[in-house]
């Protein structure tokens, strides 16, 4: 059930090899506008773990911190 959390500016932000809070919540805004789009319900300046994983990792966080660059 943890991958149906979800996450905020900072729990993003260590995902994502720690960017800063403006990357990060430009990833929230981006996932959750893609999300919005395919009619599933989003809370603002919060993000699906499992879609963050998805949309970035294709499913881990181990595979690239670097996107945050």
């Amino acid at each position: 059930m943890d991958d149906y959390k979800l996450l905020g500016k900072d729990e993003v932000r260590e995902i994502m090899g720690g960017c800063s809070d403006q990357m990060a919540y430009r990833v929230i805004r981006e996932l959750n506008s893609e999300l919005g789009e395919k009619d599933i319900a989003t809370v603002q300046g919060k993000v699906s773990k499992k879609y963050l994983l998805e949309r970035y990792f294709g499913g881990t966080a181990e595979r690239g911190a670097e996107q945050c660059r």
